[in-house]
């Protein structure tokens, strides 16, 4: 997501997915484009996300949200700016 200054996983891929141990000390807000305000359950920090033969690390904030098997990750522009990625628009 062009948008998206982090990356966002649902809960309950975090669960499925066991990529990491969920750290909720963190007590952020993230304010979404409708200016509704989400609570994060936590964050992952470096999980790795592999893509075709490269893996980057990625701190993933976590959410409970309602499954939405279409898009079940956000990465954000820190993910974009660290693997260098080319938006061909």
């Amino acid at each position: 997501d062009l948008g998206s200054s982090i990356s966002l996983m649902p809960l309950h891929f975090a669960r499925k997915w066991e990529i990491g141990a969920i750290d909720k000390t963190h007590t952020m807000k993230i304010v979404l484009a409708d200016q509704s305000v989400l609570h994060p359950s936590g964050i992952i920090k470096d999980a790795l996300v592999k893509i075709k033969d490269l893996v980057f690390p990625v701190d993933f904030m976590i959410i409970d949200i309602e499954k939405d098997v279409d898009v079940p990750i956000i990465l954000g522009r820190p993910f974009s700016a660290t693997s260098r990625a080319v938006i061909d628009m």
